[in-house]
Protein backbone atom coordinates (compact mmCIF):
# COMPACT_ATOMS: atom_id res chain seq x y z
CA UNK A 1 0.00 0.00 0.00
CA UNK A 2 1.54 3.45 -0.91
CA UNK A 3 1.20 6.43 1.74
CA UNK A 4 0.64 9.88 0.77
CA UNK A 5 0.07 13.15 2.68
CA UNK A 6 -2.46 16.00 2.86
CA UNK A 7 -1.02 19.28 3.64
CA UNK A 8 -2.83 21.60 4.65
CA UNK A 9 -2.64 25.40 5.44
CA UNK A 10 -4.55 27.08 8.36
CA UNK A 11 -5.88 30.32 7.75
CA UNK A 12 -5.58 31.45 11.32
CA UNK A 13 -5.03 30.13 14.75
CA UNK A 14 -8.30 29.11 15.63
CA UNK A 15 -8.34 26.92 12.28
CA UNK A 16 -4.64 25.69 13.27
CA UNK A 17 -6.34 24.55 16.73
CA UNK A 18 -9.64 22.84 15.24
CA UNK A 19 -7.39 20.59 12.75
CA UNK A 20 -4.32 19.76 15.37
CA UNK A 21 -7.72 18.43 17.29
CA UNK A 22 -9.47 16.43 14.64
CA UNK A 23 -5.80 15.10 13.35
CA UNK A 24 -5.77 14.42 17.29
CA UNK A 25 -9.15 12.72 17.73
CA UNK A 26 -8.76 10.81 14.81
CA UNK A 27 -5.36 8.94 16.23
CA UNK A 28 -3.67 10.37 13.27
CA UNK A 29 -0.49 11.04 12.58
CA UNK A 30 0.64 14.39 12.24
CA UNK A 31 3.43 17.19 12.69
CA UNK A 32 3.42 20.97 11.89
CA UNK A 33 6.42 21.76 9.55
CA UNK A 34 8.89 24.75 9.83
CA UNK A 35 8.57 27.71 7.33
CA UNK A 36 11.91 26.25 5.89
CA UNK A 37 10.33 22.39 5.95
CA UNK A 38 7.84 24.17 3.95
CA UNK A 39 9.59 25.64 1.34
CA UNK A 40 11.34 22.28 1.19
CA UNK A 41 8.61 20.58 0.64
CA UNK A 42 6.99 23.21 -2.08
CA UNK A 43 10.30 22.84 -4.12
CA UNK A 44 10.50 19.23 -3.91
CA UNK A 45 6.69 19.38 -5.56
CA UNK A 46 7.64 21.79 -8.16
CA UNK A 47 10.78 19.34 -9.02
CA UNK A 48 8.51 16.34 -9.21
CA UNK A 49 6.08 18.31 -11.97
CA UNK A 50 9.06 20.07 -13.99
CA UNK A 51 9.33 18.91 -17.82
CA UNK A 52 12.32 16.86 -17.84
CA UNK A 53 12.33 15.93 -21.39
CA UNK A 54 14.05 19.22 -22.43
CA UNK A 55 17.92 19.60 -22.13
CA UNK A 56 19.65 23.21 -21.21
CA UNK A 57 22.02 24.61 -23.18
CA UNK A 58 25.49 24.49 -21.29
CA UNK A 59 26.31 28.08 -21.50
CA UNK A 60 22.72 29.03 -20.72
CA UNK A 61 23.05 27.28 -17.25
CA UNK A 62 26.64 28.41 -16.53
Amino acid sequence: MSRSAILITPKDQEEEKLIEALVKRMRLKGRKLSAEELEDAGLAFAMSKADKTKVADYDRVM
